[in-house]
């Protein structure tokens, strides 16, 4: 059986999709860039990133194409007029040419643990150009959902804290690494935001004292962040 199909997913589940903030921003500030989205699935982020380049294409004159494994999800971003192909071995990938941003977004974690660092160098020597951008998603093993993530997906490898995450891309090559919306609150505006800025600081509270009881500690050179995904930009 095909993995969309034995998790439940299909193009149909991403019709109201919207793209999140702060990848959203990102290409409002570069609308000349290249940008691959590697792991494209059925081409949520393709659509919602080809709309903005669509619109602003006076301004820019960026090009978006995805990637990905499966050919049921590349098939359904073809048939949305999408430019998108099968790469079944992301090492022997060779684009005509380089790309200035790269979007992984929940697909990292689906590699085996070995392949991790092996596979961002290969992203940063091949694919990406000097100057371009990485950005990467994963589900946060810190997170209050994290060991459910670890394994509510039979194919996930491996999941990342904050450390972990700044670990695997300094070992591949990468110098710069800033988290982006650590507390998931790009997308909230008023009341919802404010509601959840206090009760996060009650759970950090929470964290910390249970921490002290219990003789518990986290790394201390790694950025507490405790939202459902890690969200980076590499470069």
């Amino acid at each position: 059986m095909d993995y969309f199909d034995a998790r439940g997913i299909s193009r149909l589940t991403y019709e109201n999709y919207k793209l999140p903030s702060y990848m959203a921003n990102i290409i409002h500030k570069n609308l000349n860039a290249r940008i691959l989205d590697f792991g494209c699935g059925f081409g949520q982020n393709l659509l919602a990133i080809s709309q903005i380049l669509k619109t602003a294409k006076k301004k820019g004159g960026g090009q978006v194409k995805g990637i990905d494994i499966n050919l049921q999800a590349i098939e359904s971003c073809k048939n949305q007029g999408l430019d998108a192909e099968v790469v079944e071995d992301i090492f022997t990938y060779q684009p005509i040419e380089k790309f200035d941003i790269i979007f992984i977004t929940h697909v990292l974690e689906h590699f085996p643990k070995d392949q991790i660092i092996p596979l961002l160098k290969y992203l940063k020597s091949h694919l990406l150009k000097d100057k371009g951008m990485l950005l990467i998603a994963v589900p946060n093993a810190q997170s209050h959902t994290g060991a459910y993530w670890a394994y509510e997906d039979f194919t996930h490898n491996v999941l990342f804290t904050s450390g972990s995450l700044i670990y695997v891309l300094k070992m591949a090559g990468f110098e710069n690494v800033e988290f982006l919306d650590k507390d998931c609150l790009d997308d909230l505006k008023g009341i919802k935001k404010l509601m959840r800025q206090f009760f996060l600081k009650l759970y950090k509270i929470n964290n910390k004292f249970w921490n002290k009881i219990t003789c518990s500690a986290f790394h201390a050179a790694s950025p507490e962040i405790f939202s459902y995904e890690l969200k980076i930009k590499a470069s």
